[in-house]
């Protein structure tokens, strides 16, 4: 991971010179020509024990000198003369001086190792040997894809007579090369084509290989000359070519034009692990995407291979066997080498328990198991900008649906990823993790009403691999417990003291971590209220969201080098709790310190739940020139009025849970660059607030939502701290009880008066993609013409009686850009618009709509309309939607999607 800690260190570089206005530029420009160094010869397969000496010491001089350029840069900030700030700035030229003349010399000596390791590489690849196809086509087995098959054949057979390229992805192991032999060797396939001949390309491919593989000869013949024979062997004939397992675009750039287009419906058929290959290659057409089996089918291909081969079993091994299959995941290559172990051991139910146990240990207990190698061919073909976030998946848990926000903010801040010019990291963050779908390593579980990609997550098997890996590198380290019997004090003492990431999945483990030189500690399982002692100084990223703390821990402010940090403690106002008493000023949540962790780009607060007490933030949390995401809960700011010397955080992004008294022009003026924005408080927040609410100085936000803080009671502020005020000066709270209707079908849509006003469309902002409404806002359906004069929206929430009335009828121009609309526990009954109102809505999501009678017909006219997923709604919107879909289909010959789950009738719901 050499690459990866340079580039760490680079961001190190580029923050310090924002925050101390050093020019550091050539020590960045030299890292540059020294990583893509790195970069060159990171490609290198196997273990080499040379280059992973030298390896260790870029690291570990690159992750030491970032220490020491943060403390440096850290004494330039605070300085508070001439000469302590100019002593630390000659400190950062002489860390930094030092540093890439070490590096510089060990980049060299890697240079000469990898060119020396080069020389003694084969310069051709064998085409027989590759393990997946060792493991894949022996009797070429394809239980539970009949269906596959089917349409893949008739792809094949049909279309136009023009050439066309047909693409397999998927997985290492998941049964592409099974698929096309299965096709290539069918009768009807064989009957139809003239002419038939298939190659394997692989990883590493050599063009002349794959022509004498295609021509079924062995020659000494020029590249050039195959070629042309090759093409002379096709011209004229109706020809099926299968290419197998190709990896880049440049591999089929060189061998594409040897197939020519003789119009008599020839076909190429692919298989890759990349996406963006099929697509580049293919013909127009999607490519097949081949899925994991369920478990029917993964225990049909286990019983097939052992129970039909090896004759009779009783029923407590056919049981076992199903614990195998299902812990398979899907995978047919796992299966297959499950099957092939469990025809070679005793049959006894003790050995098949053991197996039944240990499937993922058995499947990648030895660095040359089949499935491993099959899998690590994807992992070593990465880029090496993807490596780091492939390994970066090792530390969640297993089994994990991993929240692609959570992570793209991990990555964000943990200095790995490649700045690149006109995007934003985070921008950077999300095109790395479409590349890891692309190539099959991660897939994708959840996607938004919206289209964004809610969740992911990875095979167990690729998870294996992926520790492996990232604890070879040091890159992530899995701290398991005593329960874990992998586990040692010799693994344990290494990982403490090592600037890896830490993955804490016990509450044991929190102790263990004390004077640790960890680069991340991440926790992974809801802890017991604990008092942390925090003596890991150079830590970068500190996730503690799921530990409830019952004080802020004192000790944060102490880590220098914090980059991400998240919290969840309770606030201490309860014995204030309907008390005339102000807090005292010796009450606040978080200290105003805070702002000396200069280096800090993500801050998450949370409440435990649920609770009623807001926090108390010093405005001082407004002033930490690094900040790119702030999440703050529940709160309240002191002092909070911008004054004349107020620092302008050009940096943030995200601002989270902002309370309403505090959206005010001046206020907001000081986040030139926000995208998101969240206004969340409790009614009473937002009913006192005088001012107009005004956006328009947001020239950059995209997304703006307003919530309302649900519980039966809470404690708000009565007064807000006025100009000039100290941190001193006492705080009064107030009690509300809130009472939350609990609306079902039969009670009637709520009547209170409008939380708070909507304001004008020139208030907000212009750019503005998406806005949501969630919580007793009460407001008029009227007002929305105000939200639909915006002239960018493209996402529209509403949701929890965000609006009330019994009818919704859409005025004037409507929602002229609207392509996604999500209506949640709204209680309307009429909905009257047209499609001139909705003209590019693309996805209707309606949820817990009781009263709704029906979507407007009219709907049937949108020819943008692609979806409309229904639920818990009356089965009159059911039907409503499937004959806007019967028009569609009768009247312009497309179709839509329409998914519709419990729709509710004569007092039941119905499972549809």
């Amino acid at each position: 991971m050499a690459y990866a800690a340079v580039t760490s260190l680079m961001r190190t570089i580029h923050q310090s010179m924002e925050l101390t206005g050093c020019d550091l530029q050539p020590f960045y420009e030299k890292l540059k020509s020294l990583r893509a160094i790195l970069e060159k010869s990171c490609n290198i397969m196997g273990d080499h024990e040379g280059l992973t000496i030298l390896e260790v010491e870029i690291i570990e001089v690159a992750y030491t000198t970032e220490d020491m350029v943060d403390s440096e840069s850290r004494n330039v900030f605070l300085a508070r003369n001439v000469g302590k700030r100019s002593r630390a700035m000659w400190g950062i030229f002489f860390v930094l001086e030092q540093a890439l003349e070490c590096i510089d010399s060990t980049v060299k000596q890697w240079m000469a190792t990898s060119d020396s390791m080069k020389d003694l590489k084969p310069q051709t690849s064998s085409l027989v040997s590759l393990p997946e196809h060792d493991v894949e086509q022996p009797e070429n087995i394809m239980v539970g894809r009949e269906n596959e098959f089917e349409m893949m054949l008739d792809q094949l057979a049909r279309g136009g007579r023009e050439l066309e390229v047909v693409s397999i992805v998927g997985m290492g192991g998941i049964g592409k090369t099974t698929l096309a032999a299965k096709l290539y060797s069918d009768p009807y396939i064989m009957s139809r084509f003239d002419i038939r001949a298939k190659a394997t390309v692989s990883q590493e491919y050599c063009v002349r290989n794959v022509l004498l593989g295609l021509l079924s000869l062995t020659s000494d013949e020029p590249d050039y000359q195959l070629a042309d024979q090759l093409q002379k062997h096709l011209k004229g004939r109706r020809y099926l070519v299968v290419i197998d397992d190709i990896w880049t675009t440049e591999a089929w750039d060189d061998i594409k034009l040897c197939f020519p287009d003789c119009d008599n419906g020839s076909r190429i058929l692919l298989t890759t692990r990349n996406v963006e290959v099929a697509e580049y290659a293919s013909s127009g057409k999607p490519p097949h995407h081949m899925r994991l089996m369920n478990f029917d089918e993964s225990w049909n291909l286990l019983h097939k291979k052992i129970f039909e081969k090896e004759g009779s079993y009783s029923p407590e091994f056919e049981n076992i066997g199903k614990q195998i299959a299902l812990k398979c995941g899907g995978l047919p290559l796992a299966i297959t080498l499950i099957a092939g172990l469990l025809s070679k051991i005793s049959k006894t139910l003790d050995e098949w328990q053991n197996v039944a146990e240990n499937v993922r240990s058995v499947v990648s207990t030895d660095l040359e198991a089949k499935c491993m190698r099959v899998l690590a061919l994807s992992y070593h073909h990465l880029p090496s900008h993807l490596k780091p976030c492939f390994l970066y998946f090792a530390i969640f848990a297993e089994d994990e649906r991993i929240y692609v926000n959570k992570l793209v903010e991990l990555w964000a801040v943990e200095g790995f990823l490649n700045e690149e010019e006109g995007k934003s990291i985070e921008e950077v963050a999300e095109t790395c993790i479409n590349e890891l779908v692309d190539r099959s390593l991660i897939s994708i579980h959840n996607v938004s009403f919206d289209g964004e990609t809610q969740r992911c997550g990875m095979h167990d098997v690729t998870r294996e691999l992926c520790l492996r890996e990232a604890r070879n590198m040091n890159f992530v380290n899995v701290i398991r417990g005593k329960s874990d019997q992998n586990s040692c004090a010799q693994s344990m003492q290494c990982s403490f003291k090592s600037r890896s990431r830490i993955s804490i999945h016990n509450e044991e483990e929190l102790v263990w971590c004390r004077n640790s030189e960890a680069h991340s500690i991440i926790t992974l399982c809801i802890f017991k209220c604990v008092t942390l002692e925090l003596s890991f100084k150079l830590v970068r990223v500190l996730d503690l969201g799921l530990t409830t703390c019952p004080i802020f821990p004192s000790g944060v402010l102490s880590l220098i080098h914090l980059r991400y940090l998240s919290l969840r403690f309770n606030p201490r106002l309860q014995q204030y709790r309907g008390s005339k008493e102000a807090v005292p000023s010796s009450i606040i949540d978080i200290p105003l310190s805070i702002s000396s962790l200069c280096y800090l780009q993500t801050f998450k607060l949370y409440h435990p739940f649920p609770n009623c007490y807001p926090f108390i933030l010093p405005s001082e949390i407004l002033t930490m020139p690094q900040l790119r995401k702030l999440c703050m809960g529940w709160n309240y700011l002191r002092s909070h009025e911008p004054t004349e010397n107020r620092l302008v955080l050009k940096s943030l992004q995200c601002l989270n849970e902002l309370n309403p008294r505090y959206c005010t022009g001046s206020f907001l003026r000081l986040f030139p660059n926000l995208k998101k924005l969240e206004v969340f408080g409790v009614k009473e927040d937002f009913r006192n607030h005088k001012d107009l609410y005004d956006f328009r100085y947001l020239y950059q936000l995209e997304k703006l939502a307003f919530s309302t803080y649900y519980s039966s009671s809470a404690c708000f502020l009565k007064n807000t701290a006025p100009l000039g005020s100290t941190p001193q000066d006492p705080l009064r709270f107030q009690m509300e009880t809130l009472h939350l209707e609990t609306h079902s079908r039969a009670t009637a849509p709520p009547t209170d008066v409008p939380t708070f006003l909507l304001p004008p469309p020139d208030c907000f902002p212009q750019n503005l993609k998406s806005l949501t409404f969630s919580g007793d806002f009460f407001l008029a359906w009227k007002d929305l013409s105000i939200v639909g004069k915006l002239p960018k929206l493209e996402v529209l929430q509403l949701s929890h009686n965000a609006f009330k009335g019994e009818e919704w009828e859409v005025v004037e121009e409507g929602f002229p850009h609207l392509k996604f609309l999500f209506l949640d526990s709204i209680y309307i009954r009429y909905w009257r618009a047209s499609s001139d109102h909705f003209p590019y809505l693309e996805r209707l999501f309606l949820s817990d709509c009781f009263y709704l009678d029906s979507i407007p017909r009219d709907f049937a006219d949108i020819t943008t309309l692609a979806l409309i997923d229904i639920f818990r709604c009356q089965q009159s919107v059911g039907n409503s939607a499937k004959q806007i879909q019967q028009d569609i289909q009768d009247n312009y010959g497309s179709s839509i999607e329409v998914h519709t789950r419990y729709l509710y009738r004569n007092g039941a719901f119905l499972v549809v």
